[in-house]
């Protein structure tokens, strides 16, 4: 049934990729992002604790935007 569908997927999952080598994989990731030279993550943290508002919204909320092009907006005021 089901659960064992869930089961044998789990399984293949887990025999081409073991979740210990994502876990690692995971937390080398967030290691550069915390000690690494780029300070993107640190920026990004003290704005959203301080709830520093956006200077813009971003592309991915405003798709009209992003096909439009910068062009369009400027035309457009």
């Amino acid at each position: 049934g089901l659960i064992a569908a869930k089961a044998e997927r789990r399984a293949r999952d887990e025999a081409a990729r073991p979740l210990r080598q994502w876990r690692e994989e995971e937390l080398a990731a967030m290691h550069r992002s915390f000690y690494g030279f780029d300070q993107s993550y640190h920026v990004a943290r003290y704005n959203f604790v301080r709830k520093v508002p956006k200077s813009r919204t971003p592309l991915t909320l405003a798709r009209h935007r992003a096909i439009a092009g910068p062009r369009a907006l400027r035309n457009a005021s």
